[in-house]
Order: structure tokens, then C-alpha cells, then sequence
């Protein structure tokens, strides 16, 4: 979304279920192949979620700390589209057969836009039309600081005014004039229609009519009011089956419950009139404590479900890093089973506020130094087993996509625990391999260690990362032990996601939120709802996804740029983005894991999405 878990932080996180398995029947765009047996209806799916990892907020206007891939892209689109799809197979990419809009029509010098619906409903009835998305813009614009994809001067800031154009049609006039593939992909992708039926600020008011004049989000008192109604119901995990307000959806499923550990089960929206309507009886997300449990269940062929419903097999899974060798055997169990990388990156975090770390870490020689511990090509070998691909850019070179050029697949930090000891010496720290390096040369200047660090000071840091996922578990240790050789003392610990995402957030040296000083979400930065991959959801200076207090002059200029350059210079312009930021290392980089996902064998239309989202209405059994 960007989701890290996109975006952040901003930072949507991938869930190592997200996807289905590439190569193997439907594609998009509600284009079914053909299938070997035969195609029924009915039956229940079965979805493995990433560990610890359930869905906890049902509200598409979602905060930072609710921002992940399992409330987001496995949860809440399929109940309330989007109003564009993303992810053409396993492409990156619109794919406007599923999308709500038509291509949007940019006119003015790409000073304004105009958007037309296709014919869509919602469950009470009401059309999708032009008013819902100006209630999404509405309620954004008096609550952008509590979306986790605001960026300061972007959406919804850089539209002036929206205007209907009768039901199905919407112009909006911008402030500027705009790359249009940009704002495409990464403003109105950022759009989610929502019902007028929900335009109240409390459980005993009677639904709105679209009809209706002065609803509340015409006010920026009004749709703080509707905000905090909605927000506050969406805390209510217990209800979201039974409210009147989550109950009102367009997308092609409806929720009937959601258990306490995260079990999602969902039924047809009977009232939906979209692509791909719905051929399962039943879609049920599944929860698990860790990999293991995940994959013993996998591998018994036998699932357990809440509410009396029937033992099956797991429908769509994952196999754990640890257990690649045995993915043979689940072939012969009946499984397909094949490798998907979603369109991100892979990082993690440091904390530039740190009161204590964070004068190091605004150091760029002292990044350059760590980032040559990091061993992404042997942790991809011992760790990730081969299914893994190395991160050195911003702008990923996997999955195959045209925004990348050839510098995305070259490593300017090799590792190398001698050119991190150089480094740190060549800056002023006497290095310690097997004690702690210390500052020895104060002050700013060259061959000293840098502003606000004090002679004595020593390398030391805290590292917190997800427990539950081998592969984080093992590079972590991995870097623990490689730092020690530079001198520098890591200290891991493992907390639970929820942690992570509620921790690692932007903050100020003197507040107590400040103490977190590395953080790594054991997830990769997936490019949605911003989809074309420039950085300012995660590295321009205020946006709620920067969390790690990064701040450049000069990389906040190159990101404009990619935003407002012509289409002739958009490539040069992301080009030049990605490389310096490549160069300046706002994250640390690490490897982005591919996952190896499984399907069952009489499972079909099952594709992959660059993003993440899921289309179970796609998925159908045969006989």
C-alpha cells in the first residue's frame, strides 16, 4: 500500500500469503482459461495468513499503525474496491477490466482530470457514483494526518476542487500541472468510493440518500465528525459481521465473521454486478501463531475452522524458508506449488531522532559501514534457500517492470567487513573487532566522527524484528555476529508485529515514542496504493510514511521531479531519484524473499498480483 506490510509506514507489509500461484489458469480482467476437469460452483476456500499477522481494521481510510497488507489487500478490498485495480497477473500495472473507472482523461495541460464510473452498486442498492468518490476526498481532505498515505502537498492537498458531472462522472482541477502517469498511479490508486450510507456520525441516525443535500463531509467539522465515527467503529472488531455500516459493500464479498485470532470467513455479495462474481460458497482466511504451524497443517492435508464449518485442505499456503526442501513432498500430495515476488523492497529501518543512536545514523560514511555487513547474497543462500533476491534500489529490477534500469541490479555496498572497518577508522572511530569501537576524533570535519556524537561514544544499537519467521530471525543473528567483527554491539530483540508497526513511527529526539533506534518489519515496502515506484510516501521529508524521521533537501527535490516532469523525462527523472537514493540509504537494504506459495489441486483461476491483492472471486474448484 506503499504497504510494508505498500507504505508505510507507509509500509504496506507483505504478507507471505498474498498471492497465488503463477502460471496456472485466470488471469485479470475477469478472463477465466480453461481448466483441466470441470469447472463447479460452490465449495470453501481455505487462505493461509501470514503469521501473526490477522486482520484488525475494516475501515479503507486506515492510520499508519492499521496499514498492512493483511487489513488492506487480503481484507478490506474485497469488500470495497478501490476505484483502480492494480496488478495485471503478475505484472505491475492498472488493470482497468477491474477497475470501477475507465482511464482517466487528463486535459488543461494535466491541470485537470476527469474520471467516469462504470455501472457499479453497492449492496443497499445505491449506485457507485461520482458523490462517493467526492466523500473519500471530502473526508480526506479534514482528516489527511490520520491517513497513512498522506504526503504533505500531495493527495489530496494537489486537488483544488472536485466537481460532478452528473452520477458517473467527476472532474478534478489540480494545482499544478502533473505527470499523468504518476498521478495516476499514485493519487487517484489512492481512491477508495465509499457509500453515502455511511456520511453520519452515529449508529441512530438513519443512513443517508446520496440525494440528499448538506450531508456532513460538505464540512470540515462534519467529516471530522463522520472520521471519528467511522474510525471508532472500526476498533469494534467483535461487530464488523453484524454492523449496518461495514455490511454496505460493492466489492464482490461480504464478511460474516471474524473470530478473536483473525479467522475471516466471507460469502458472495449477491448484490454485486462487477467482473468475476463470485463461484465459491465460502472464503475463509485462516490465522496462525508461526510458520511452523502454518505448514504442519499444509502438509496433514487437513485444516481446522471455527463456527462448525467442514475440515478441508488448505486451499492457498505458503511454504516457511526452512521447509523449502520439503516442497517436493507437498507436490505429491496433489499441491502446485510455485515461487511469486511481489513488486517492492525489502529494508529496514533506522531511527534518525534517536536521542542516543540517531547522530550516527545521520551519518552517511557510518551507513555506508553497515550496509557493507549486510550479507544479502549468503543470507539469500542460507537463509531464504535461493528463493530471494537482493535489494540495492529504491526502484526494484524484480518483478520485471519498465520503471528499473540497469543500476537497480548492482550493488554499490558489496559486503565486506574490512571496508566497514576502513570506513569507521577513516572517520574518526577506533574500531574494536570483538569490543565496541568508540569515537576518538570529535567534531564535524572530515576524519572526524560527526556532528552530535561524543568522544567516547560507543557503536552500540537495538534491533527489534517480528518473531515468527525463520528467515528474519537467522539474518539477524547473522548481522549481530558479523557487526561484533567491526566493533559494533547489537542487541536483538523479537516482538510481535503489532509491536513493530505501533513502535516504529515518526517522532521527536525528546519523546519517549523516540527510543526505538533499528526496527526491521521482516516485511517488504509493497508499491500500493502509490504504484509507480518513486518515494514520497517513505522518503520525503513529513510524509506519515517516512517513520524513520529521514529528511534530505536534495532527495526531496529529485522525488518532485519525478512528479512533475513531462512524460518525455519521467524515466531520467526516476532514474536520477532512485540512484541517489540508492547511494544515500535512508533503510538499510536486505534482501526481498520470494514465497513459495501452494494451491490446491482442484483449485483453479488462482494468478498472481504484483501488489499483493487477492481475487478469490477468480477461484473456483473442479471435479
Amino acid at each position: 500500500m506503499n504497504m510494508r506490510r505498500s507504505a508505510a509506514a507507509a509500509a504496506l507489509i507483505f504478507s507471505l500469503g498474498v498471492a497465488g500461484c503463477g502460471g496456472q489458469t485466470a488471469g485479470s480482467g475477469g478472463r477465466r482459461a480453461a481448466a483441466a476437469g470441470r469447472a463447479i460452483d460452490g465449495g470453501t476456500a481455505y487462505f493461509a495468513e501470514q503469521p501473526l499477522s490477522p486482520p484488525t481494521y475494516i475501515f479503507p481510510l486506515v492510520s499508519d499503525e492499521n496499514y498492512s497488507v493483511a487489513n488492506t489487500s487480503e481484507f478490506q478490498t474485497l469488500l470495497y474496491r478501490p476505484l483502480y485495480w492494480y496488478g495485471d497477473g503478475g505484472k505491475p500495472g492498472v488493470d482497468y477490466p477491474l477497475s470501477l473507472g475507465d482511464a482517466p482523461v487528463y486535459s488543461d495541460h494535466d491541470r485537470e482530470v476527469t474520471i467516469t464510473l462504470k455501472h457499479s452498486r453497492w449492496s443497499d442498492g445505491e449506485l457507485v457514483s461520482a458523490r462517493d468518490v467526492g466523500f473519500w476526498i471530502n473526508l480526506l481532505r479534514a482528516n489527511k494526518t490520520d491517513w497513512a498515505s498522506y504526503v504533505p502537498g500531495g493527495f489530496p492537498d494537489n486537488v483544488v476542487s472536485w466537481k460532478a458531472l452528473g452520477t458517473s462522472s467527476i472532474r478534478l482541477r489540480l494545482n499544478a500541472s502533473y505527470n499523468p502517469v504518476w498521478f495516476t498511479n499514485n493519487e487517484l490508486s489512492q481512491i477508495t468510493p465509499l457509500p453515502i450510507a455511511w456520511d453520519r456520525s452515529s449508529l441512530s441516525q438513519a443512513p443517508p440518500k446520496p440525494s440528499m443535500p448538506g450531508l456532513p463531509d460538505t464540512t470540515r467539522s462534519g467529516a471530522r465528525a463522520v472520521y471519528n465515527f467511522l474510525n471508532a467503529q472500526a476498533k469494534e472488531l467483535s461487530t464488523y459481521a453484524s454492523s449496518t455500516i461495514w455490511s454496505t459493500v460493492d466489492g464482490p464479498w461480504k464478511l460474516t465473521s471474524l473470530t478473536s485470532d483473525g479467522e475471516a470467513t466471507f460469502v458472495p455479495n449477491r448484490e454485486y454486478n462487477g467482473p468475476d462474481k463470485p463461484r465459491l460458497a465460502r472464503f475463509v482466511e485462516l490465522p496462525f501463531t508461526s510458520e511452523t504451524a502454518e505448514f504442519n497443517l499444509l502438509e496433514s492435508g487437513v485444516t481446522r475452522s471455527s463456527g462448525g464449518l467442514p475440515s478441508s485442505a488448505i486451499s492457498v499456503g505458503f511454504v516457511p524458508d526452512t521447509d523449502l526442501p520439503r516442497a517436493a513432498a507437498l507436490k505429491r500430495q496433489g499441491y502446485r506449488v510455485s515461487a511469486f515476488y511481489p513488486y517492492g523492497f525489502d529494508y529496514f529501518e533506522p531511527n534518525f531522532n534517536n536521542p542516543t543512536v540517531g547522530p550516527i545514523l545521520k551519518q552517511l560514511y557510518f551507513r555506508q559501514a553497515f550496509q557493507h555487513l549486510v550479507d544479502q547474497s549468503g543470507w539469500i543462500h542460507a537463509f531464504y534457500s535461493g528463493l530471494g533476491v537482493p535489494t540495492y534500489s529504491p526502484v526494484p529490477a524484480l518483478p520485471a517492470n519498465p520503471y528499473s534500469d540497469r543500476l537497480a541490479s548492482v550493488d554499490p555496498y558489496p559486503y565486506s567487513v574490512t571496508d566497514a572497518k576502513a570506513i569507521l577508522r577513516a572517520n574518526g572511530w577506533a574500531v574494536k573487532p570483538g569490543g565496541v569501537t568508540t569515537c576518538a576524533k570529535v567534531g564535524d570535519a572530515a576524519g572526524e566522527c560527526g556532528a552530535g556524537i561524543a568522544r567516547g561514544q560507543q557503536l552500540k544499537f537495538n534491533l527489534m524484528y517480528p518473531a515468527g519467521m525463520s528467515s528474519t530471525d537467522n539474518s539477524m543473528a547473522d548481522l549481530e555476529t558479523v557487526a561484533e567483527q567491526a566493533g559494533i554491539e547489537i542487541t536483538l530483540k523479537q516482538v510481535t508485529v503489532g509491536t513493530i508497526d505501533s513502535d516504529i513511527a515518526p517522532c521527536a529526539p525528546h519523546q519517549a515514542a523516540c527510543s526505538w533506534q533499528l526496527g526491521n518489519y521482516g516485511a517488504a515496502w509493497v508499491f500500493a496504493p502509490d504504484h509507480y515506484p518513486t518515494g514520497e510516501e517513505i522518503f520525503q521529508t513529513g510524509a506519515l510514511g517516512n517513520v524513520n524521521n529521514y529528511s534530505d533537501p536534495a532527495i526531496d527535490r529529485l522525488i518532485l521531479a519525478t512528479t512533475r516532469s513531462p512524460a518525455a523525462h519521467a524515466q531520467a527523472a526516476l532514474n536520477s531519484y532512485a540512484n541517489a537514493v540508492r547511494l544515500q540509504l535512508p533503510d538499510f537494504w536486505q534482501p526481498s524473499p520470494g514465497t513459495l506459495i501452494t494451491v490446491a489441486a482442484n483449485l483453479r483461476g488462482v494468478s498472481p498480483n504484483a501488489y499483493g491483492f487477492i481475487n478469490p472471486e477468480q477461484w473456483y474448484f473442479t471435479k
